[in-house]
């Protein structure tokens, strides 16, 4: 059935578990320190007399059979879990060998083995790699090889993640060019045993994993939703399928990436990567891109009682994403419907929908402070799951009116989600500049209801944006980033937009 419902709404799951960082760097935003491309290429040792196996450590067993039993006990709101985490202490000083070579750089290796794992991925507490060093990781077999990363890769803060490589043996090999001999730094505190399979021949997946009541958003019953779907993106910790969060415009127009989710999907902002257009191209199930990543962010605002985090990217989400910035209403006033654009168990992206209005509650109907969130009494069409949490529930005019912190409803049972009120987050926050209203509406126009914004529409007249006297504001022009600004006044002359 196609649906006309003018609403939509995100679902979730997932509170904050420590999430171990074995991270997705396929990343394609260059900005040095911000996100990480890596330069390709193949380790020198492969094509050079270098001994077959590295200095090799092996980690004690993992019992995956405890994870799982935890995994089967989660509550909705509390993270995904995919793996489990191994303190260690390996440097380039203290662990691994070095080759010298005759050029006067060297090679340094190190091979780590966790049996029974499906994959390894590295946290780093300590990365600096110097111009000309190259790093690469590999399995056993070469069937996976990431690298090379070099100092481009280098985060500002000095710590890093690297994608989890296939098996349960990995191998790091850094070359080191005679100038910088002895400069570079690295040091590996923690190992991630996975134990979830994230391949199946794919890139850090859990495809297919949502239940089958879930809808693509490609379906026909999404096509009213298109532009904001795009808002919609999953969040990697560590490369573990964490939760959802949308784009939001502020009052300025200006494009600043700011991004909306649950407090309790905060973690280690540095090691969170935004995976966008994770979806299916079409209403049948197929695997999605996983390139489409933006990493490390800002957190700007946060309140537990609306379960709100407002967190800034560290770089503009780039226009080859087709990007788009959901628009927002503040009012306590409950929508006639809803809609859900979601990432369900870390699983492409899915609509799902509730033709009733929303119920102003406390979380799960008992906890927290009264009518700090819109309950979904029942979904109509879909549900939500585990990985859903923070994703951003719309109403009939395609704005957000609030983010998923947790509830019962599944594929079973359809029944009770909960959603922060985005109204209690605006004015409420930890600290001071902790609010919504401090960074959506930084000049204090008094706005109330606020449209999405297209970055890649340049000029365009359309949308609507509300004053604080409720005054509609008509063909607004988006003005191009970089673009000379504008503005405009409603009916009774009282608000400019300024562009």
């Amino acid at each position: 059935m196609v649906r006309s419902v003018l609403s939509s709404c995100s679902a979730g799951y997932h509170s904050r578990l420590w999430v171990i960082a074995a991270a997705l760097i396929v990343l394609t935003i260059t900005s040095p320190g911000k996100a990480q491309v890596s330069a390709g290429g193949t380790p020198p040792s492969f094509s050079l007399s270098i001994a077959a196996v590295p200095a090799t450590v092996a980690l004690p067993p993992v019992d995956v059979a405890v994870y799982l039993a935890e995994d089967a006990r989660s509550a909705k709101d509390e993270p995904l879990r995919i793996g489990a985490p191994v303190d260690v202490r390996f440097t380039l000083g203290q662990s691994g060998d070095w080759t010298e070579l005759t050029d006067g750089g060297r090679i340094w290796r190190l091979r780590i083995v966790s049996r029974g794992a499906l994959a390894l991925g590295l946290l780093y507490d300590r990365w600096i790699l110097p111009e000309g060093a190259e790093l690469f990781l590999y399995n056993d077999d070469h069937s996976h090889v990431i690298g090379a990363f070099t100092s481009s890769n280098n985060w500002a803060d000095g710590t890093n993640i690297t994608q989890p490589v296939m098996g349960d043996a990995v191998t790091l090999e850094y070359y080191e060019p005679p100038a910088a001999r002895g400069t570079g730094e690295l040091s590996i505190s923690t190992v991630g045993h996975i134990y979830r399979d994230l391949y199946g021949g794919r890139l850090l997946d859990d495809y297919g994993e949502s239940g089958t009541c879930n809808n693509n958003v490609n379906c026909p019953e999404g096509d009213p939703w298109q532009s904001e779907k795009r808002g919609v993106a999953m969040i990697l910790e560590g490369g573990w399928r964490i939760c959802s969060g949308s784009l939001v415009n502020n009052a300025r127009n200006d494009f600043t990436p700011y991004f909306l989710t649950a407090n309790h999907c905060l973690g280690n902002l540095n090691s969170w990567v935004f995976m966008f257009n994770y979806e299916s191209p079409g209403c049948q199930n197929q695997n999605g891109p996983t390139n489409q990543t933006v990493a490390n962010a800002t957190l700007r605002a946060t309140y537990t009682a609306s379960d709100f985090a407002l967190i800034e990217l560290s770089s503009s989400v780039p226009l080859t994403y087709n990007p788009y910035f959901n628009g927002w209403n503040r009012e306590d006033v409950a929508a006639t419907n809803s809609v859900c654009i979601h990432h369900p168990a870390g699983d492409i992206k899915k609509i799902s929908f509730d033709d009733n209005p929303p119920v102003s509650d406390r979380y799960l109907g008992n906890q927290g402070v009264t009518d700090s969130h819109w309950k979904i009494a029942q979904w109509d069409d879909g549900t939500t799951e585990g990985g859903s949490s923070g994703s951003p529930l719309f109403d009939q005019n395609h704005r957000i009116t609030g983010q998923l912190h947790g509830g019962y409803a599944s594929c079973t049972s359809l029944t009770s989600d909960w959603y922060g009120k985005f109204a209690m987050s605006w004015n409420y926050g930890g600290s001071a500049s902790s609010r919504l209203r401090d960074w959506l509406d930084p000049d204090d126009t008094g706005l109330l209801a606020l449209s999405g914004i297209d970055p890649n529409i340049s000029g365009r007249i359309g949308g609507t944006v509300t004053d604080g006297n409720a005054q509609p504001l008509e063909n607004v022009r988006v003005a191009p980033v970089g673009g000379t600004a504008e503005t405009f006044t409603d009916a009774d002359g009282e608000y400019m937009l300024g562009l």
